[in-house]
């Protein structure tokens, strides 16, 4: 009894040891880069640059109790590198740019109130600081955004200002973004890459409530490709 028992622990032991070394593997997400030949994989840090798609941004969402939807033209990064161990820089930021806010999406009546950040132009919004990660979602490689200071903290201050305007002058977004490859070619090597919101994101206005979560859409999609030293190379996110 005692040699069965003994070798029903050595069998969970080796079952626990088993799980480990899979939940180790499944967490093991890299970035990698191709040299020109794509023959070789290239050191990191890599710079990070961002391009509209044919379509606008849109963050569909509520303040106030009234619908809003902010749609932007152009989108930029600001101090983002790929980073060792599936990490993009802390730090970095996201700057959108001709930015109007309208009563609902897809494009409908303007409300008569431009949209900012804190010392912008109008029409420019700039988030905080931010920090990303590559993460397993349901066995698909995304790339988690969230605010430096995390969720809680600010993803983005957006002033909305004008005489007429309706609007509260002030609002902080919350929240944490996935972003996922419009194509399926997360783990593919490519020049450029189409990422859209994931279906886990959850951005909100105010307070952290359900109905905010709900009604809080990151609409529309964007490139993200590789700049400076790094510019035309192949690069993908690798789970292994």
């Amino acid at each position: 009894m005692v040699r069965i028992k003994m070798g029903l622990l050595g069998l969970c032991a080796a079952v626990v040891v088993m799980m480990a070394i899979s939940a180790s593997a499944q967490a093991a997400l890299s970035w990698l880069i191709l040299n020109a030949p794509k023959t070789v994989a290239t050191e990191l840090k890599a710079a990070l640059a961002a391009k509209s798609d044919s379509t606008h941004l849109t963050l569909d969402a509520e303040v106030s109790g009234l619908k809003i939807a902010i749609t932007c033209t152009a989108i930029q990064l600001s101090g983002a590198n790929l980073e060792a161990g599936g990490k993009v820089t802390d730090g970095f930021k996201f700057v959108l740019s001709g930015c109007k806010v309208y009563k609902q999406a897809p494009l409908t009546e303007p409300y008569p109130c431009t949209v900012k950040s804190s010392g912008a132009a109008a029409g420019v919004i700039e988030s905080g600081e931010l920090k990303g990660e590559l993460v397993l979602v349901g066995g698909e490689v995304q790339i988690k955004i969230e605010p430096k200071t995390g969720p809680t903290g600010t993803f983005k201050l957006i002033r909305f200002e004008g005489i007429e305007c309706v609007l509260p002058e002030h609002n902080i977004l919350h929240g944490t973004l996935f972003l996922k490859d419009c194509q399926g070619f997360a783990t593919t090597h490519k020049l450029e890459h189409l990422v859209e919101s994931g279906a886990s994101t959850a951005l909100y206005f105010g307070g952290h409530s359900a109905k905010q979560l709900e009604i809080t859409k990151l609409l529309g999609s964007f490139w993200i490709r590789l700049s400076g030293a790094h510019a035309n190379l192949d690069w993908s996110g690798m789970d292994v």
